[in-house]
């Protein structure tokens, strides 16, 4: 029995998905509390000294998750959903320091604070998005459910395989649970049958697999920093032994790409079936269930991605032209390391014909480092700065 119970575990911690590691991920963090001593109980008040210590604790970490600003223009929603339960996100700590002096007792804590289930907190709350300054988000899922012969997909006007008008179809199962399911948690998301009305895609895009290339492009051409695509596709599995019901199986696959940079942000697969008395109803169920459970996963990944990049360094994409010589480039990455704040890398990935292409590791976005860049005095040269996007800068050196 023990054996079986063993083993049941095993299976168990096997088909945990690994992006629950980022849920219970947790930072160490000193913080320092104090309390006034009332009445001569200094217990009480090393007590209430440790629990300021905490919050202290917590604060410090959404501080390093969404700017200053937004903590002040939201201070009342933090202190009713996060500040309020400070102890629950604390996972231990310790007690480093402590004094008495006078009236005040203050004591310094070592507290492992648990910033996965902030990021969480903070996505539901619309603060991380902030902080990433709102990406647009579109999304671009061909879809198949039982009893169709072909995918459909909004961004084709025409299919080009039998009738079906994909452009002016609705939306599909797939995308109507993940628009609502991203909408849930405050993402922005494009509405591409508004932007439709001034974009118009060549016939390179009007088939259902689409390249990354393309996807790309798609995005950026109706406004979107993020797109997520892929398929769905639903299948008749057969008849369920004695009765009249009919099963389905789901499966869909999707990616999260940024439309500047190319970088997948993050991707799932995920199955499901259901069962129906109609055929075309038993697949939509299973549509649905795949959609719900590949949202959260993909909602999962995107947050942990994104809560990395506001409290650690994120990775801007720099394209220089116009560099003069190589030892030009040489002084301008002295430059970023020296002169802008929150540089903590440089690595040139290329230099041909006066064009030079960095990845820089900062602690800012593109749009705060595009700011300092703005009003950096660098040495016999200046930089213009020509565009800026989520993840990316470009930008033109010329002679002073």
């Amino acid at each position: 029995m023990k054996i079986k119970h063993i083993s049941l575990l095993l299976i168990v911690l096997m088909i945990v998905p690994m992006s629950l590691s980022d849920t219970f991920a947790s930072t160490p963090i000193t913080a320092e509390g104090l309390a006034a001593v009332v009445g001569g109980n200094s217990a009480i008040a090393r007590d209430q000294a440790v629990n300021d210590a905490q919050r202290k604790a917590v604060e410090q970490a959404v501080g390093t998750m969404i700017s200053s600003q937004t903590v002040m223009e939201n201070y009342e929603v933090l202190s009713d959903s996060i500040y309020s339960r400070t102890q629950g996100y604390i996972q231990n700590y310790r007690i480093v320091s402590e004094k008495q002096e006078g009236n005040l007792y203050y004591t310094t804590i070592s507290a492992n604070v648990a910033t996965g289930e902030l990021k969480n907190e903070l996505s539901a709350l619309g603060l991380l998005l902030a902080r990433k300054s709102m990406p647009r988000v579109m999304i671009m899922v061909a879809e198949q459910n039982v009893g169709m012969e072909y995918y459909t997909y909004w961004w084709s006007a025409l299919s080009g395989k039998g009738n079906v008008v994909a452009g002016h179809a609705d939306l599909t199962v797939t995308e109507n649970i993940l628009m609502q399911k991203l909408s849930e948690k405050g993402f922005n998301i494009v509405d591409h049958s508004v932007m439709a009305k001034n974009v118009r895609l060549s016939k390179a895009y009007k088939i259902e697999a689409l390249t990354d290339n393309a996807i790309q492009q798609a995005g950026s051409m109706y406004g979107a920093e993020v797109v997520i695509y892929g398929k769905a596709l639903a299948k008749l599995a057969g008849s369920v032994k004695g009765t009249s019901m009919k099963s389905s199986q789901a499966d869909l696959s999707l990616r999260v790409v940024n439309t500047d940079n190319g970088q997948v942000i993050a991707s799932a697969t995920h199955h499901a079936a259901a069962v129906h008395p109609s055929e075309v109803a038993s697949g939509t169920e299973a549509l649905k269930k795949a959609a719900e459970g590949i949202a959260e996963d993909l909602i999962g990944q995107i947050v942990s991605r994104w809560g990395r990049e506001v409290s650690g360094s994120t990775m801007v994409q720099m394209e220089i032209t116009g560099v003069g010589s190589y030892s030009n480039l040489v002084k301008f990455k002295q430059a970023l390391k020296t002169s802008v704040r929150g540089i903590s890398g440089v690595h040139q990935r290329s230099f041909t014909a006066g064009i030079a292409l960095l990845d820089v590791e900062s602690s800012g976005t593109a749009q705060e480092v595009a700011d300092q860049l703005a009003i950096t005095p660098f040495p016999g040269f200046a930089v213009e700065i020509t565009n800026i996007t989520q993840n990316t800068i470009n930008m033109r050196m010329m002679s002073r």
